[in-house]
C-alpha cells in the first residue's frame, strides 16, 4: 500500500510538472523622458478604458505580464493623458519603445490582432491628416468669402471618411473572425440605426458573440430597441439641484422634453436659446421639459442654468457620462433630445430646432 501511495503521488507531481504554464500577454520595452511621471497601462471594453497597472520604469525601461482573459485594445501612456500608444493585445510577447511625450508614435512589435489593427490605424491616420489640412483649407475658404470652395472641401472632406469607412468594412468581411474586426464594427456602426448596427454584427463570425467589442454592440441595439419611438418611455429617477429626487413618471399627463446636455456641450450650448423660446411658447399649453445634465462639476452645471435662463426643471448624478439616466437611454452624443407625449410613449428622438417646435405644435394643437 505504502509503495502504490507514493507511486500515486508522484504521479500526481509528473502530471502537474509537465503542464504547460497559461500563455500571457508581455510587454517589455523602454519609455524616454518618463521621469518622475506615472506610466500606466490600460483596456478598452465595453465599460470603457480601465487601467491594469502601473508600470515600474528603471531608466526608461520596463518588463511587464499578464494572463488576459480575452484579446483587447490596450492603451500606454502617462496616467490621466490622451497621448497614448494603443494597440492590440493578445497573449504573446509585444515590444513598446517610445518617448512619453510622443506616445502616438512608439514603436511596437506584438502578434497578428497588433499588425491587423495597425493596418487600420496607419490608414485612418493617413485620412485624418488629410482632413486636418482639409479643415485648415475650409477656414481660409471662409475668411475669403469662397462658398464655392468651402463647398468643394466638404464634398472631399466627406469623400476621404467614406474611403476610410469602406477600407474598414472591407477588413472586416476578410477577416471575420478577428476581434480586431468586432472592434471596428463597434466604432464604425455604434453611432447608427438599429438596422445598421444590426448589418455590421452580421459581418462578424458567431464565434465573436463573447467578444467585449460584439457585447458592446449588441448590448447597445438591445437597450435602443427599449428606448425606441413608440416604447414606453422607461422612467428613472434622479436629484434636482437641491438634492430633491424627481422621476420621470411624475410629468405623465403632459408632453414632456428630456433634453440630455450638459455646461461644456457647446452643442448644447448653442441650441439652449431655442429650447428657452419653446418653453416659452408651450410651458402652458401642456408641455414641459427636464433637462438631464452629464455634468460632474455642480457648480458649473448651476451656472449654465442660470446664464442660459433655463427655468424648467434640471436632473444630476453628476456622474458624467456615467449619468444613469443616459445609460439607460443609451445617450451617446449631446444634445440628445427625447419627446414623450401626455401617455408615456416615446414619440421622437434628436429633433432640435424648427423641428422640434413643429413636432410639439403638432402634439398640443
Amino acid at each position: 500500500m505504502k509503495n502504490f501511495l507514493l507511486i500515486a503521488v508522484a504521479a500526481i507531481f509528473l502530471t502537474t510538472a509537465c503542464e504547460s504554464p497559461a500563455p500571457t500577454f508581455s510587454l517589455s520595452g523602454k519609455i524616454d523622458n518618463a521621469e518622475g511621471k506615472t506610466v500606466v497601462i490600460s483596456s478598452y471594453d465595453k465599460s470603457g478604458v480601465n487601467v491594469l497597472d502601473t508600470l515600474v520604469l528603471t531608466e526608461g525601461a520596463f518588463e511587464y505580464s499578464k494572463e488576459l482573459s480575452e484579446d483587447v485594445l490596450v492603451l500606454v501612456g502617462e496616467a490621466g493623458s490622451r497621448n497614448t500608444a494603443n494597440f492590440f493585445a493578445e497573449n504573446v510577447a509585444y515590444t513598446l519603445n517610445a518617448s512619453l511625450d510622443k506616445m502616438g508614435e512608439a514603436v511596437i512589435t506584438g502578434g497578428a490582432n497588433f499588425e491587423l489593427y495597425k493596418s487600420v490605424s496607419d490608414q485612418q491616420k493617413a485620412i485624418n491628416e488629410k482632413n486636418n489640412e482639409l479643415k485648415k483649407a475650409y477656414g481660409e475658404a471662409t475668411q475669403a468669402n469662397d462658398t464655392a470652395k468651402q463647398r468643394q472641401i466638404v464634398e472631399e472632406y466627406n469623400a476621404n471618411n467614406q474611403k476610410l469607412q469602406e477600407v474598414q468594412v472591407e477588413v472586416v468581411k476578410a477577416n471575420p473572425t478577428s476581434v480586431v474586426s468586432a472592434f471596428i464594427v463597434a466604432n464604425v456602426y455604434g453611432n447608427g440605426a438599429i438596422e445598421e448596427m444590426k448589418e455590421g454584427l452580421a459581418m462578424l463570425d458567431p464565434t465573436l458573440s463573447t467578444s467585449t467589442y460584439y457585447l458592446m454592440l449588441s448590448e447597445k441595439i438591445e437597450k435602443l430597441e427599449k428606448v425606441a419611438v413608440g416604447q414606453p418611455a422607461p422612467d428613472f429617477t434622479m436629484n434636482d439641484r437641491e438634492g430633491n429626487p424627481v422621476s420621470l413618471s411624475s410629468f405623465k399627463g403632459k408632453c414632456v422634453l428630456v433634453d440630455f446636455w450638459a455646461s461644456w456641450c457647446g452643442p448644447c450650448r448653442a441650441e439652449n436659446p431655442h429650447v428657452v423660446e419653446l418653453y416659452a411658447e408651450f410651458k402652458d399649453k401642456g408641455f414641459d421639459i427636464l433637462g438631464v445634465s452629464l455634468d460632474q462639476d455642480k457648480a458649473a452645471w448651476l451656472k449654465a442654468i442660470e446664464d442660459d435662463n433655463l427655468t424648467w426643471n434640471h436632473v444630476s448624478d453628476l456622474k458624467g457620462w456615467g449619468n444613469e439616466a443616459a445609460q439607460l437611454y443609451a445617450v451617446s452624443g449631446i444634445p440628445h433630445t427625447v419627446l414623450i407625449d401626455k401617455d408615456g410613449v416615446i414619440i421622437a428622438k434628436n429633433l432640435r430646432g424648427d423641428a422640434l417646435k413643429a413636432k410639439v405644435g403638432e402634439v398640443l394643437n
